[in-house]
């Protein structure tokens, strides 16, 4: 396994997920490997710090706590898939560093919804003889089911086995600075069935963009977000730093590929205005721009290649 593999791996060794073989697999790489090693104790780091609060999640059952870890697990394994449409191949060892943050951001919010589901859990009231009903109800409060399958029935007994997906209304409301309303908006900036809310979470996270996490899912929405409005409000946030290599990076392929020359214009302004010595910027552009159909950005481009030599 690569070195990015055993990294992955390092947030189940911590919370006591990890199967047995490759526990001893990794811990083996650990010691062997200084950069997973350094990994490795930056989480353990994090994970100390969230250990302090543990007192607060005593309460919860373990049945619930079981489910979490199971969702977790899932969540991190679909992140991995996708994880591709979220970066740009030559960001990838820029933004390597911001896996921690995601996974703390996962746990947070993953703690903080399996409290809410745990409080609103019903209990369905005891009448003697009905064992089924000396249960939990399944379904909390206010909650809506979809998918719903019958996975097996039997006629003879009456047993019947039914699957499906619960899902119930959130509300939450904290600060900025709160990891769970990170990730919730990191979560809505991710919907691609709404644009309202891509457009309000990316207008809040553009308050806090020298938050890496952050800075990371502003430059997503510039270069992967349909909505022209989203991308350009992206744009608007990280304009102050166009002078580092990877929001640099992530203007000149906005300038090359957006269709919308607003955006387009906005990207070599701010490139103009935090680069304007960079001799081989200034060739990067002339090259994009000679080919750019707005006359106001191929002229830009030529001042620029002007001003910088």
């Amino acid at each position: 396994m690569s070195c990015r593999d055993y990294q992955h791996q390092i947030t189940l060794l911590l919370y006591d997920e990890l199967p047995e073989s490759s526990r001893v697999e990794l811990e083996t790489h650990l010691q062997s490997c200084p950069n997973c090693h350094d990994a490795y104790e930056s989480e353990k780091a994090m994970h100390s710090v969230l250990a302090e609060d543990a007192a607060r999640w005593s309460d919860i059952p373990s049945d619930l706590l079981v489910e979490s870890r199971k969702g977790l697990a899932d969540k991190l394994d679909r992140i991995e898939r996708n994880r591709s449409r979220w970066r740009l191949p030559a960001f990838s060892v820029v933004f390597t560093p911001m896996r921690l943050l995601e996974s703390v951001a996962l746990i947070a919010m993953g703690l903080a919804l399996g409290v809410y589901v745990s409080n609103q859990r019903q209990v369905i009231p005891q009448v003697a003889g009905n064992p089924a009903q000396d249960q939990i109800s399944v379904i909390p409060r206010n909650g809506t089911i979809s998918n719903l399958q019958v996975v097996s029935a039997d006629p003879v007994t009456g047993q019947v086995e039914l699957a499906g997906e619960i899902s119930q209304p959130l509300r939450f409301q904290g600060k900025m600075e709160d990891d769970t309303v990170r990730s919730l908006l990191f979560s809505a900036l991710r919907d691609a069935n709404n644009p309202g809310s891509r457009l309000k979470a990316v207008e809040m996270l553009a308050q806090k963009p020298t938050d890496e996490s952050i800075e990371e899912a502003l430059i997503n929405a510039l270069i992967y977000d349909h909505d022209a409005g989203v991308r350009m409000r992206a744009m608007e946030g990280l304009q102050r730093f166009a002078d580092e290599q990877h929001v640099r990076a992530a203007f000149m392929h906005t300038l090359e590929n957006d269709t919308d020359a607003g955006i387009r214009v906005k990207a070599i302004d701010a490139l103009m205005a935090r680069n304007s010595r960079d001799v081989e910027l200034a060739k990067s552009l002339e090259a994009v721009t000679k080919k750019d159909d707005n006359p106001y950005i191929r002229s830009k481009g030529l001042e620029f290649v002007g001003t910088a030599k």
